[in-house]
């Protein structure tokens, strides 16, 4: 096998869409090109090459604004896991945001979590992937569908709760997928067609009633899988994801390379956009 000294570090573009496709593929991620493109376009998205130029290894560093940026997309191929080419990725994604004074976040898996913690992460928050395999939902639809002018207060909003400001990607995911607010700008959510499943996230809302009503009408909208990534502080919020027919899928850490902070008003963040997204 060709050694690790042979591969080339390089940026990947939309013209490596291809490939990054079978990366996220083949771990049985959800991704699309349109999320690929949005990362690309906002972000650093960097990897490996073989020697013939093909990506065999991924990751991205996206900036939601001048303070906080998250660190995802970290994929090798098969053939060239446990070389520590995941390692270097993050390692390189962490430094780009660092270099322009931003804090790097992660939504770590149990096993990524424990390569993390030596990597200068530290834990902030735990948060469950719900799924839903599909079928009938009798629950009541009482939210209603985002217009594009309501992404003023949205952003706003999300930046309350999530901590950052990120008006280009919610805006991107309001093209995308499901988006339902609440009257009053009590609450919103969004979501996006991924492959094979609709991922619902951000929900931000002033109570669990709104966020109840918010899920209900999403669900009632959608007939395929879902998923969902709930903060699992909101325990009554989990209850309403059993109610409507989710069941827990696997569990991630939040965490942050610095200094330990609250980001944003946990009380009002209720799902998260995912992994990618923060």
């Amino acid at each position: 096998m060709t050694s690790v000294d042979a591969l080339t570090f390089d940026d990947l573009t939309p013209d490596d869409m291809e490939a990054v496709l079978n990366l996220s593929g083949e771990a049985g991620w959800t991704q699309v090109a349109d999320d690929w493109r949005l990362m690309m376009g906002l972000g650093y998205c960097a990897g490996f090459r073989d020697p013939s130029g093909v990506p065999i290894a991924s990751g991205v560093a996206l900036p939601m604004d001048d303070r906080y940026g998250w660190v995802s997309m970290v994929l090798v191929t098969r053939d060239w896991q446990r070389k520590g080419l995941a390692t270097r990725i993050v390692d390189k994604c962490c430094e780009w945001l660092e270099e322009k004074g931003i804090m790097p976040l992660l939504d770590a898996t149990p096993d990524g979590r424990t390569v993390y913690s030596q990597m200068g992460f530290h834990d902030l928050l735990s948060i469950s992937r719900w799924r839903r395999e599909g079928g009938d939902f009798g629950g009541e639809v009482t939210a209603s569908p985002a217009r594009a002018e309501a992404l003023t207060w949205i952003a706003d909003y999300d930046a309350k709760a999530f901590g950052a400001h990120r008006p280009s990607i919610l805006g991107d995911l309001m093209t995308r997928g499901p988006a339902f607010v609440v009257d009053h700008e009590a609450g919103f959510l969004l979501g996006r067609e991924g492959r094979g499943v609709t991922q619902l996230g951000p929900v931000s809302a002033n109570d669990e009633a709104i966020a109840k009503s918010l899920l209900d009408t999403a669900v009632a909208s959608i007939s395929g899988t879902i998923t969902i990534d709930a903060f699992d502080a909101q325990e009554g919020f989990a209850s309403n994801l059993t109610t409507c027919g989710f069941a827990v899928q696997r569990g991630f850490t939040r965490m942050i390379r610095g200094p330990v902070r609250t980001m944003g008003d946990p009380t009002l963040a209720y799902a998260a956009a995912g992994p990618e997204l923060g």
